[in-house]
C-alpha cells in the first residue's frame, strides 16, 4: 500500500506546489468572537460590591479594538483589549487577541486599527506582536498628547490557586464595558496548549479583555467561551502575555506579518503531528531527510498529554483510529423497518487547530469510518450509496483562501480488503508550505459490505501530511 500511496503523492506535490500568491479577498464581515467556539450569549449576572469597586478603579485603563476597512472607514470586527504600558512619546503598549487582528495581520493594506478608551477620544494604534498559538496579540497607541499618563495594569507573577475569584473585563456587543465575576478552576486537561478554565460569563466583544484577580492583577487574557455550557469560558495564562511582550518591546518595527504568521502555524502542525508520530524509536524532531524541524515549544501543563494512532475493533473489523488525552472519539448506528441496510459510524478528532482568519484554521485532524451491510436493498442501491464520490464530495467545496484542490486515486490490496485510495491536497494561498489532506480509503471487494474511511488533516506541511496518511493507510486491514 505504501508504495502506491508514494506514486500517488508525486503527482500532488507537483500540482500543489505551482500556485502563484493571488490578491487578497474581500474582509468577511467579523464580529470580535473568539472563531473557536462562536456560543450563545451567556446573561452577565449582577456584579458583587468588590467587582464594582475593582471596575471603577481599572475601567479607565480598557479599550474597544476596532478593526476598520479602510475604504468605507467602517469597522469589521470588534474586541477588548487593555493598557500594559504608557512610555509617553514612544506610545502605549496594550494587549488583545490575535483573532481581533487578524484580518489587519494579514491585509494590513486594506485595514487599520482604531482604539475607543472608557473616554470619548479615538486612538490610532498599530500591530508589533503576535502569538498566533496562543491568540495574543500586542499593539503600540500613538502618544497621549496634552494629558497624564494612561493607567495601566500589572501582571501578576504568583500562580493562580484553584477556586481563586478572579474578574473579566471587557465591552461585549458593543452595549458599554463592565465586569464578568467568576472562579479560576485550574487549567484546562483537554487542550494542546495550556489555558485557563474561568466558571464566569464571556460574550462576544470581551475577546482581548484582562481578566484580573482581587488586587487588580491581570492572570490571565479572555479567548473564549465553551458552546452549549453555562458560564464554561476560557483565558489565556497571563505568563505567555508577558513573554509576547518582552519580544515586543525588543522587536524592530515590521509591516508584513504573513511570513511570521506562516512561520508559528508550521511550528504549530510539526509539535501537532509529533505527538501524533511519537513512536518508540522515532525522533519526532526531525524529518525523513534527519534534518531538524521547527516545533512549537511544550507547555509545561499539556507535556504528559498524549494523542497517537491507534487501532479498535468496529462490527468485528479492526479498523485505524485516535486515542490520548487529547482526542475524543464517538460512534452511531442506524438500522430498522424504514432502513434496508445497516449504517455504523466511528469519528474521532484531535481538536488543535489554531484559527488563521475566518473560517481558515491550521492543525486539525479527524478520522472518520462508516461501515455498510446490505440487507434488504438491491445490489445496485446498496452500492449507489457506498459510491466513493459520496464519500469525499465534502473536501472538494470552495474557499478562497484555499487552491482548487488536486486529487489521485488508485486500487490497493490491504491485509484483508481492496480499497479505493484517493488522495487531495490543497495549498494554502497565503501561507507557503502548508496544505490541506483529504484520504478517503472504501473497501470495494463487497458487495454486500462497505467499509468508508476518511482522514481529514487542515493545515499541514507536505511532509508531514504524507507521514500522516502513510500512518493511517498502513492500519487498514
Amino acid at each position: 500500500m505504501t508504495s502506491i500511496l508514494r506514486t500517488i503523492l508525486v503527482y500532488l506535490i507537483v500540482g500543489c506546489t505551482v500556485f502563484q500568491p493571488v490578491r487578497a479577498q474581500p474582509q468577511d464581515k467579523g464580529s470580535g468572537v473568539d472563531p473557536t467556539a462562536r456560543p450563545a450569549q451567556n446573561p452577565l449576572p449582577i456584579p458583587s460590591a468588590s467587582a464594582r469597586d475593582l471596575f471603577s478603579r481599572y475601567k479607565d485603563r480598557l479599550v474597544q479594538v476596532r478593526v476598520l476597512l479602510k475604504s468605507a472607514n467602517e469597522q469589521s470586527s470588534l474586541g477588548s483589549g487593555f493598557v500594559v504600558r504608557d512610555d509617553g512619546p514612544n506610545g502605549v503598549w496594550l494587549l488583545t487577541n490575535y483573532h481581533v487582528v487578524s484580518s489587519l495581520a494579514i491585509y494590513p493594506e486594506k485595514f487599520q486599527i482604531e482604539l475607543r478608551p472608557t473616554s470619548e477620544r479615538t486612538v490610532k494604534a498599530t500591530l508589533v506582536a503576535v502569538d498566533v498559538i496562543h491568540d495574543l496579540a500586542v499593539l503600540r497607541a500613538e502618544p497621549l498628547t496634552g494629558s497624564s499618563a494612561w493607567p495601566a495594569f500589572d501582571l501578576r507573577d504568583s500562580p493562580l490557586s484553584q477556586g481563586e475569584r478572579i474578574f473579566s473585563l471587557g465591552n461585549p456587543l458593543e452595549l458599554g464595558f463592565l465586569i464578568s465575576e467568576g472562579i479560576y478552576n485550574g487549567p484546562v486537561e483537554s487542550r494542546i496548549y495550556e489555558q485557563m478554565l474561568f466558571s464566569g460569563a464571556l460574550n462576544s466583544g470581551m475577546s482581548g479583555g484582562p481578566a484580573i484577580d482581587e488586587a487588580g492583577r491581570v492572570v490571565g487574557v479572555n479567548v473564549a467561551t465553551r458552546r452549549g455550557g453555562q458560564l464554561l469560558a476560557f483565558l489565556v495564562p497571563v505568563r505567555y502575555a508577558r513573554e509576547l511582550l518582552e519580544r515586543a518591546w525588543q522587536a524592530p518595527p515590521r509591516k508584513e506579518w504573513r511570513t511570521e504568521i506562516g512561520r508559528q502555524l508550521i511550528a504549530h502542525q510539526n509539535f501537532v503531528a509529533g505527538k501524533l508520530l511519537d513512536m518508540p524509536g522515532t525522533n519526532t524532531n526531525k524529518n525523513d531527510a534527519g534534518k531538524k524541524i521547527q516545533t512549537a515549544k511544550t507547555d509545561p501543563v499539556v507535556a504528559n498529554a498524549k494523542a497517537g494512532f491507534t487501532s479498535q475493533t468496529m462490527s468485528g473489523r479492526i479498523v485505524p483510529t485516535l486515542d490520548g488525552s487529547l482526542t475524543k472519539c464517538w460512534a452511531g448506528g442506524r438500522d430498522g423497518e424504514r432502513l434496508r441496510y445497516e449504517r455504523d459510524t466511528l469519528d474521532c478528532s484531535l481538536r488543535s487547530e489554531l484559527f488563521v482568519r475566518g473560517n481558515l484554521y491550521t492543525g486539525f485532524l479527524s478520522v472518520r469510518h462508516i461501515l455498510l451491510r446490505n440487507d434488504k436493498l438491491a445490489t445496485a442501491q446498496f452500492l449507489a450509496i457506498a459510491s466513493p464520490a459520496r464519500a469525499s464530495s465534502s473536501f472538494t467545496s470552495g474557499d478562497s483562501e484555499m487552491t482548487p484542490d488536486e486529487c489521485r486515486d488508485d486500487y490497493v490490496r490491504g491485509a484483508l480488503h481492496i480499497y479505493r485510495v484517493a488522495i487531495c491536497v490543497k495549498a494554502f494561498k497565503k501561507f507557503e508550505g502548508i496544505y490541506d489532506f483529504n484520504v478517503s480509503a472504501n473497501q470495494v471487494d463487497d458487495a454486500r459490505e462497505r467499509m468508508l474511511s476518511t482522514l481529514t488533516l487542515r493545515g499541514v506541511s507536505f511532509e508531514n501530511g504524507n507521514r500522516l496518511s502513510n500512518m493511517f493507510l498502513e492500519r487498514l486491514q
